[in-house]
Parts: C-alpha cells; sequence; structure tokens
C-alpha cells in the first residue's frame, strides 16, 4: 500500500538514506554532502565580499543624502539588481579569463576557483543591501538618542559604531537569512556558468538527467540547511537585542 511506502521512505530519510542517485549511481547523500561545502564555501565568499562593499557604500549614500554620490550610488545598485547573474559571470570569464588571462576558464582550482563567481554573487548581495543599509542609516539616524549623540558632540565614528549600526544590524539580520537561503537555492546558475559542483549544479544535473531521486534529495537538503540558517539568524536576533534578552528571562530592559 502507498502509505506503507511512505512510512518506509520517511524512515529512510530519518536515517539519512535519500536513495541512490540515477545519474551517478551514488548514494544522494554522499553526492549532496560532497556538494555542500562548495555552495557553503562560494556563498560565504559572496557574503564577505559583499558585505565590504556594502558598508562604506550604504555610508555614503547616506552621509550625502539626496546628492550626485547618493544618485550615481543608487544607480549602480539598480544596475546590479538588473543585470542577470549568468551574463556577469560570462562578461567576467571574458574579460579575466580570456582578455586579461589572470584566471584560467578550463582548469581554475582551489581558492581562485571561487574568486570570480563569488564576486558575481557579491554583486546582486550589493544591490540588494546597499539600498536598505542606507534607508535603515537614514531611519536609525533621525532617532532621538542618535540626535542626542551628536548634540554631545561625539565623533562621528564612534556614533556609527556605538548607536547606529547596533540598531542597523538588529534591522537588516532577519533579512540575511532569507537572503542566505535564496543564495544556496539561486546558485545553481552561477555554479553551471563556472562548473562549480556545488548544490545548484547537481540540481541542474538532475533536472536535465531525470534524477527524480537526487532532486528529491536536493529538495530535502536545502529545506533542512534553510531551517539551520534562520533558526541561527533568531538566535543571534534575541542575543544582539537585550530587549529580547531581557524579556525571555523574565526582566525588564531600561
Amino acid at each position: 500500500p502507498w502509505w506503507q511506502q511512505y512510512l518506509r521512505w520517511l524512515g529512510q530519510i530519518v536515517q539519512g538514506d535519500f536513495g541512490e542517485s540515477i545519474l551517478y549511481a551514488l548514494p544522494v547523500a554522499t553526492i549532496l554532502g560532497g556538494a555542500l561545502p562548495n555552495t557553503l564555501g562560494l556563498v560565504s565568499l559572496a557574503l564577505v565580499i559583499g558585505i565590504v562593499v556594502t558598508v562604506p557604500l550604504g555610508i555614503l549614500a547616506a552621509k550625502y543624502q539626496d546628492s550626485w554620490v547618493d544618485h550615481g550610488i543608487r544607480l549602480v545598485t539598480f544596475l546590479a539588481l538588473a543585470i542577470p547573474g549568468f551574463w556577469v559571470g560570462l562578461l567576467l570569464l571574458y574579460l579575466f579569463g580570456v582578455k586579461l588571462q589572470l584566471v584560467s576558464v578550463t582548469n581554475t582550482k582551489g581558492f581562485a576557483a571561487y574568486v570570480l563567481p563569488a564576486v558575481t554573487l557579491a554583486l546582486w548581495i550589493c544591490g540588494l543591501y546597499i539600498r536598505r543599509l542606507r534607508n535603515a542609516i537614514l531611519e536609525v539616524s533621525r532617532q532621538p538618542f542618535v540626535q542626542g549623540a551628536r548634540a554631545l558632540g561625539l565623533p562621528e565614528w564612534m556614533v556609527y559604531t556605538r548607536y547606529i549600526f547596533p540598531h542597523v544590524g538588529l534591522m537588516l539580520l532577519p533579512m540575511m537569512g532569507v537572503t542566505m537561503g535564496a543564495m544556496l537555492g539561486g546558485s545553481a546558475v552561477i555554479e553551471m556558468v563556472f562548473a562549480i559542483k556545488g548544490f545548484g549544479y547537481m540540481m541542474v544535473q538532475g533536472i536535465m538527467a531525470r534524477d527524480y531521486v537526487l532532486m528529491q534529495g536536493y529538495i530535502i537538503w536545502i529545506t533542512m540547511v534553510f531551517i539551520v540558517i534562520n533558526i541561527i539568524i533568531d538566535v543571534l536576533s534575541i542575543w544582539l537585542n537585550p530587549k529580547r534578552r531581557a524579556a525571555i528571562k523574565g526582566g525588564s530592559y531600561e
């Protein structure tokens, strides 16, 4: 009966048995377990690059609100979101691999294999977060405690590090969980362009070969990773927010 098959399948999932891939003739857990570090490495490097670029540009856009600097940065973010990722990846491969010959197009290994795809993915991160960081900084800067700190004559760097950034971080932290999940699930195009055998690459191979066992395992794995990421984000939100910490402990925060 179908219900016995379903219960047997659930029992196998709990034990970590996702079946055997039709395409690779290997356990799905082995295939995805080997692909996960590649995708996590790509996403982590892209996040680092994205943060390094986003923070100064977001501060500049907020500091020079409605100036030509602000409008220029907002135009760049619009283009970053509008241009397809695969097109950017192919352009970078052509520029740095064919024209400048700084990287190998066919035989790149190690850390060098992740640089161009991470930059491609980071471009989307920058386009997504620069505008939100700018708006969050402007919103927090209007709060009385920030205006009071500036009225006391505190240096601008201290105002940002002690008063603005902690609140901005709490505002953007929930969005980071969604972004991480979107990057893990949406990195397939980038991985295909740069031939990185990550989660997305394996998913596309499974779809093309109609490997339903591999596709099924991918969906379950990406769901579990997404849940873990969001749990971590929720814990960080509580830990970084003194009001929520006090509420959980049963006290009050003043």
